[in-house]
């Protein structure tokens, strides 16, 4: 029965609130939304990262790949810097023995290696992980019909 009322009440606001109904719609909607494709076009702004994931760099000379490379992860970094506040899974220095705790995160720790037994586990920090602590994503310009367009094509003008 709470679902009835929830549906009347979502029913009722969809035909009197124009907001509510747009993000209403964006539940249903077909292309991707949201957090994960602001994040991509900050770095496709900044960084250009998916012009260069996209791009086959066979052809191309350590050298020139490598002057490329500086220009993405400088943009990229400062997008990270700029807009997520990131902080490591584990504290500790890598290469540092650790124990994995027995109520330990799958999500968040993946053991590798020799992995049998039950925790507490005891091994060599590999990667401390990341997380997101804090995210301050800019607003950018919605696409007009395609919520999923994360750069727009750019066409100059002569």
């Amino acid at each position: 029965m709470n679902r009835f009322w929830l549906a009347l009440q979502a029913f009722w606001h969809c035909l009197t609130e124009p907001d509510f109904a747009a993000r209403v719609a964006l539940l249903f909607a077909k292309a991707p939304t949201g957090p994960d494709l602001r994040v991509l076009a900050v770095l496709q702004r900044d960084g250009r990262l998916v012009d260069f994931l996209e791009e086959d760099i066979d052809g191309y000379s350590d050298s020139q790949i490598g002057a490329a490379v500086r220009d993405i992860h400088r943009g990229c970094r400062k997008s990270l810097h700029d807009y997520l506040t990131l902080e490591p899974v584990l504290p500790a220095a890598e290469d540092e023995r650790v124990t994995v705790p027995a109520d330990f995160d799958p999500a968040a720790i993946r053991l590798i290696g020799n992995v049998n037994g039950t925790p507490p586990f005891s091994g060599i920090l590999k990667h401390h992980g990341w997380r997101v602590k804090a995210v301050h994503l800019p607003v950018l310009p919605a696409a007009r019909d395609d919520a999923s367009v994360i750069a727009p094509a750019e066409v100059e003008l002569a």
